[in-house]
């Protein structure tokens, strides 16, 4: 067995083996620019995982007593959940730019492998991506969803006013991220909360679907509306975000063929203007609808009477209050509303992204076309596809536009 010890060297996370010769483990050079990651690694000798040294994407390391009654057991996650759910009571987060090993049958040895440029966490974890039963970096997902409920109500007030306001008869979440939230947004403005929609649970993420088609299908099929709760009502429906517009307009057609009368829809994060560079392929900046579009050109276009964003100051209060680090201080990684991101971005990245996120596009589709032949709901085009294959398609790695729907548990050892 190795004598283990964590160092930098020469741009890589190395291992110092007896004799004191560095050998290099992980690469962590960045593409093309400063980016964010975090990673986790079996080795011969024992797991190793480390950070983005801007905290943009979250690591957390727990241990619980082996069920053999002797030793600890260690598993890393990107959430909390993944670990209490498996008996993990105790644990703690991965800080920006370190790094841990755990050699079989030994405690867990971190080290800063590179200086903590900022404590970041991207702020689309707590609007949309993390479950509401987790804690990222110290925060309560579920509380800073609450929060942004009565701060969204807020807005709701100024921007509808008393009249229109008054109007409204019911408050209803699009299911299932904007519940709590919703809840919170119809306690503060005295009215009904009624869930509406009725969610298949098996059907998953619409807005990473590879076509307009296949999202608006997706909708359809994930939601459904129940007419007794919209017919002759003013309905405020509250949702998460808004990235396309096309599940949004999709979801305001079906309460409005459900018989509500008006339809105004809300959203508990700001506008997506900008592409998001840390792993999660929402869409490109011209794809998102209010890259070039106001809140009432966005009302238009998804058919709803009025349209409601959070603002961004309030989201990020509504996150920072609930920091264990000074909340008057505490940021967070929010490019994708305002294009001001917490890496520096080199010329000609937006470029490449694009290259390759169309790239990915196709593969999705394909992925699509074959799984619908295996099915035997294949159409003449999606039969063609299958059997020609995707043209010009790169194994390139992907970097910021992978998509990891079920990414809660990454690795453990024992």
């Amino acid at each position: 067995m190795p004598q283990i010890a964590l160092q930098p060297w020469n741009g890589c996370i190395s291992v110092v083996l007896a004799g004191g010769h560095a050998r290099p483990c992980l690469q962590v050079r960045a593409f093309p620019i400063v980016f964010d990651y975090h990673r986790v690694t079996f080795l011969g000798y024992g797991l190793i995982g480390f950070r983005d040294p801007y905290g943009i994407r979250p690591m957390v390391l727990g241990s619980r007593r082996s069920d053999s009654g002797t030793g600890t057991d260690y598993m890393m996650a990107s959430e909390s959940v993944a670990l209490t759910q498996c008996g993990y009571k105790t644990y703690q987060d991965v800080l920006p730019g370190q790094a841990v090993i755990i050699e079989k049958g030994k405690e867990p040895v971190f080290h800063q492998v590179h200086p903590q440029l900022s404590y970041t966490p991207d702020i689309f974890e707590y609007v949309y991506f993390a479950r509401p039963d987790t804690v990222i970096d110290g925060i309560d997902v579920d509380e800073s969803r609450r929060n942004m409920g009565f701060k969204l109500a807020e807005t709701i007030k100024k921007q509808l006013g008393p009249q229109a306001l008054a109007e409204i008869d019911v408050v209803m979440p699009i299911p299932e991220t904007s519940i709590t939230s919703a809840i919170c947004v119809a306690e503060a403005l005295g009215k009904p909360y009624v869930q509406g929609f009725v969610k298949n649970r098996y059907i998953f993420r619409t807005f990473i679907m590879p076509s307009q088609k296949l999202r608006q299908k997706g909708v359809r099929a994930k939601l459904n509306p129940m007419r007794k709760k919209f017919e002759d009502k003013n309905v405020l429906l509250v949702d998460d975000s808004i990235v396309r517009g096309t599940t949004s307009r999709e979801i305001v057609l079906m309460a409005r063929e459900a018989g509500a009368k008006k339809v105004y829809f809300s959203s508990c994060a700001p506008p997506i203007t900008n592409a998001h560079i840390y792993g999660i392929d929402l869409a490109s900046s011209s794809e998102l609808i209010a890259h070039h579009r106001d809140s009432s050109a966005i009302a238009k276009h998804i058919g709803a009477d009025d349209v409601i964003f959070q603002n961004l100051p309030d989201l990020i209060e509504a996150c920072a209050s609930l920091s264990p680090r000074d909340p008057t201080t505490q940021q967070f990684e929010v490019g994708v509303f305002c294009g001001k991101y917490v890496t520096p971005v080199t010329d000609g990245y937006f470029e490449h992204l694009e290259k390759i996120r169309g790239e990915s596009r196709k593969m999705k589709v394909f992925e699509s076309a074959r799984d619908a032949v295996i099915h035997g709901v294949a159409d003449q085009k999606q039969i063609r596809m299958a059997a020609k294959g995707v043209v010009s398609f790169s194994l390139q790695p992907l970097h910021h536009t992978a998509n990891w729907p079920n990414r809660k548990l990454i690795s453990t050892v024992m």
